[in-house]
């Protein structure tokens, strides 16, 4: 076992108020604060049935013949020093065997006297080992022989005696080869778990003294736990003591050809792997991490099906045996201690078959196969073949799916208890494509990126020389298709793709950019973390506020932006900019065309903190023309807005216009700062705004009291204006930003300038799109 302790997420009493999946609680026994481990069963001459189970201090022995009221009856406790979280126990006819990893050799117990008495020794062994056993992994007996497992012997092998005399055990031999961490007895051949190997080894131990190796099979994550075969003798079932590994199921009929033919993950905590596995009538009885008991049908080895689970509680179910003639099945969870179960042994619905292109023929792998309305899902492999099942039975519809190819659903198929159907799957492929072209003139566009998205899946092609494009891996689904080329305004639509379609774009000529293809915009940076990237935004929060933004900006195509690091969490830290500047610098664009042109873009700032001006950290927006540039926007902590806002200017009047136009894009974490620094840009547009001062709408006329001002100012506007993405500039005689505010009232109270300068400032108001005149104002003491 490899894991800590953790604490108990359930309340005994919660076990058994529902039965979870075929397996129903009947007896449960607390062994707080100590652990159990192993667990194996009895049955004396009167009937009685007993769990012999191996604490943490003593090896316990449980009367479960009422299982509602499991009782201790006798213990044999471990000797002073030898607790151990490790203690495994078998039995061999009316005798038990238990070790521990405390010490203590092997303790042999004498049952026969059961329900009245009980007798035990120690054997440390004798002969060639005299005196030398002390610890031992786990024990196996059967045929009249002892093995004992990851002892302090033979390299951690098998330490094997003879049990002529059931209370003293005569050693007889070893298998050294590897160490082994548990092995399972089938006549005369041994199925080793060597963990540190990572193997299953098949060994003869016809010859006790002289065992010989007859194969090994590397598992599938490479540490064996332990083996247990089926009931034919015909497979081997493995399992791995590692996270995210399964339960593997092996053909063994061939030990020169042994082939891995099935997987198994627990349905509900995949990640948490298969302990143990026992095997009885071809059901495999699976203790497991996560606090899981499940059982799974095995009766057809390559497709294994989870037919009842019992979540048990504390850590790690780490034992089971379903052994007992009443057919219950006795547990041990490491940390909430001692179960038992009745279990309905129920085959499963089995549902199998392959998958082929319906043209070519062709297997097709990876394909998904999920039976609706259930979580019951897998994948078809490299031959087309896939297997699966479930427990209850029931009319169901199959799904299946596959990029570049179109979803098809199998309605009312039947799944009936240990019945297998088989489907013969052809899937059509998915033939999605179109052309790009100018929409005045017609000419094709080439080197258009075509990006789709359906929430989960994404895809991007370009089109080619004649302005074609075409999809030959997008699965079926609702998608938007958004289409992108510097020099064009993009252009979207949603289309349901579901077979043979068609999807003709025409794109104007201009500038926009929402970000959902890479047009060509450069990042540079001197940042140690969260520097501009293009993405999806996840969202980030400090101090109960959105830091980093959780979504694009609204009412543009695609859902990408760019947003300074996108760490995972929602933690502020993950991934804000720290310590430099990053920049993003927009492809050139050429501006002679336009007669007023103005530059509209949305911006996200969030700086938590003010500190003094020669540590302030600043978003800057500037523009340059080939030859100078000037700055349109300053922000820093006081302007935080933590939201995405838009922003206008007309070009005309602030810069030459030139042909070399380009946008910078820069913001800056001072490392003195200490701030939580974090930007958002997107939905860059250039627009033609109106062509003289004359045509500004009366609407956007506006009044400030008062003027001088000392502490704020009001602003009022008409009753009669409509205000569409309104916004307030504050403005300095060079035409620098320093104050931003939106505006969706008729007054508005700027309260935020008692700490600015004396002076002479300008207010701009800019409303759907179209700035005023600036408006002059004085601050004065």
């Amino acid at each position: 076992m490899k894991k800590l302790l953790l604490s108990m997420a359930l309340l005994i009493a919660g076990y058994f108020s529902i039965a979870q999946n075929n397996l129903v609680p009947l007896g449960y026994l607390s062994y707080a604060p100590e652990t159990v481990a192993g667990v194996w069963h009895y049955t004396d001459s009167l009937g009685n049935e007993y769990a012999l189970v191996g604490a943490s201090d003593r090896v316990s022995i449980v009367d479960v013949t009422n299982p509602a009221t499991p009782t201790e009856i006798f213990t044999i406790p471990a000797l002073p020093g030898q607790s151990s979280l490790w203690r495994e126990i078998k039995t061999y006819g009316k005798f038990a065997y238990a070790v521990s990893e405390g010490g203590g050799g092997v303790i042999c117990i004498d049952l026969s006297n059961l329900p009245t008495s009980i007798n035990s020794t120690h054997w440390y062994g004798n002969g060639d080992i005299q005196g030398q056993l002390s610890t031992g992994h786990t024990v196996a007996a059967t045929d009249g022989y002892l093995y004992v497992f990851g002892s302090n012997l033979a390299g951690g092998g098998a330490i094997i005696a003879d049990l002529n005399d059931p209370m003293n055990p005569n050693y007889v031999g070893q298998y050294n080869l590897e160490y082994v961490h548990d092995g399972y007895i089938r006549n005369d051949t041994l199925y080793t778990g060597e963990i540190y190997a990572g193997l299953m080894s098949i060994i003869d131990v016809t010859d006790k003294t002289n065992p010989i190796l007859l194969a090994s099979q590397l598992t599938p994550g490479a540490f064996t736990h332990n083996v247990w075969l089926n009931d034919a003798g015909t497979h081997a079932f493995t399992t791995d003591e590692l996270n995210y590994e399964p339960m593997g199921s092996f053909d063994i009929t061939d030990l020169n050809n042994i082939q891995l033919v099935a997987t198994y993950f627990t349905d509900t905590m995949p990640e948490e792997e298969v302990h143990n596995v026992r095997v009885l009538n071809d059901y495999i009885i699976c203790p497991s991490y996560g606090s899981q008991l499940t059982i799974c049908d095995g009766s057809r080895p390559d497709n294994i099906v989870e037919i009842a689970r019992f979540t048990t509680g504390g850590y790690l179910c780490w034992d089971a045996s379903p052994y007992l003639p009443s057919g219950n099945i006795i547990a041990t969870d490491t940390y909430s201690g001692f179960f038992v179960f009745s279990t309905n042994y129920q085959r499963a619905c089995f549902l199998e078959g392959n998958v082929t292109d319906s043209v070519s023929g062709f297997s097709l792998n990876n394909v998904d196969v999920k039976i609706l309305s259930t979580t019951k899902q897998t994948t078809s492999n490299f031959t087309g073949d896939f297997k699966t099942g479930i427990v209850t039975p029931g009319t169901y519809d199959i799904e299946f799916s596959k990029a570049g190819y179109i979803t098809k659903v199998y309605t009312g198929i039947s799944l009936t208890s240990g019945n297998v159907v088989n489907l013969a799957v052809q899937l059509k492929q998915l033939n999605f494509s179109g052309s790009v072209t100018n929409q005045n003139g017609g000419q094709p566009i080439q080197g258009a990126a075509v990006y789709a998205f359906d929430g989960t899946f994404s895809a991007t092609v370009v089109t080619d020389n004649n302005g074609d494009y075409t999809f030959s891996t997008l699965p079926s689904g609702i998608y938007t298709i958004t289409i992108s080329k510097w020099g064009y305004v993009s252009t979207c639509a949603t289309l349901n793709v579901d077979g043979t379609t068609s999807l003709d774009f025409q794109m104007s000529s201009g500038y926009y950019d929402d970000f959902a293809s890479d047009l060509g915009w450069t990042i540079t940076s001197t940042a140690a973390a969260g520097n501009w990237v293009r993405v999806v935004p996840e969202g980030t929060v400090y101090a109960g506020a959105n830091s980093n933004p959780n979504v694009d900006a609204s009412d543009d195509c695609g859902d990408q932006a760019f947003v300074t690091g996108n760490g995972n969490g929602p933690s502020a830290n993950s991934d804000d900019l720290d310590n430099g500047r990053t920049t993003i610098i927009s492809p050139i664009f050429d501006l002679t065309t336009y007669n007023n042109p103005y530059l509209n873009y949305e911006r996200w700032l969030f700086i938590p903190s003010s500190v003094p001006l020669a540590n302030t950290d600043t978003l800057d927006i500037s523009i340059t023309n080939g030859f100078n540039t000037v700055l349109l926007e300053r922000y820093a902590a006081s302007s935080t807005t933590n939201q995405w806002l838009s922003q206008s200017f007309n070009l005309n009047g602030l810069i030459a216009i030139t042909n070399n136009m380009q946008l910078i894009v820069s913001i800056e974490d001072k490392a003195t700062s200490g701030n939580i620094v974090e930007a958002g840009f997107d939905k860059f547009q250039i627009t033609e705004g109106p062509q003289s001062l004359d045509e500004v709408s009366k609407n956007n006329t506006m009044n400030v009291y008062p003027n001088p001002f000392n502490q704020n100012f009001t602003l009022t506007f008409p009753a009669d204006t409509k205000f569409e993405n309104a916004r307030v500039d504050l403005l300095d005689v060079s035409g620098r930003i320093i104050l931003s505010e939106n505006v969706n009232s008729n007054n508005v109270l700027i309260n935020n300038v008692d700490k600015i300068a004396n002076g002479i400032y300008l207010v701009q108001f800019t409303n759907a799109g179209i700035t005023t005149t600036p408006t002059k104002v004085i601050k004065v003491n």
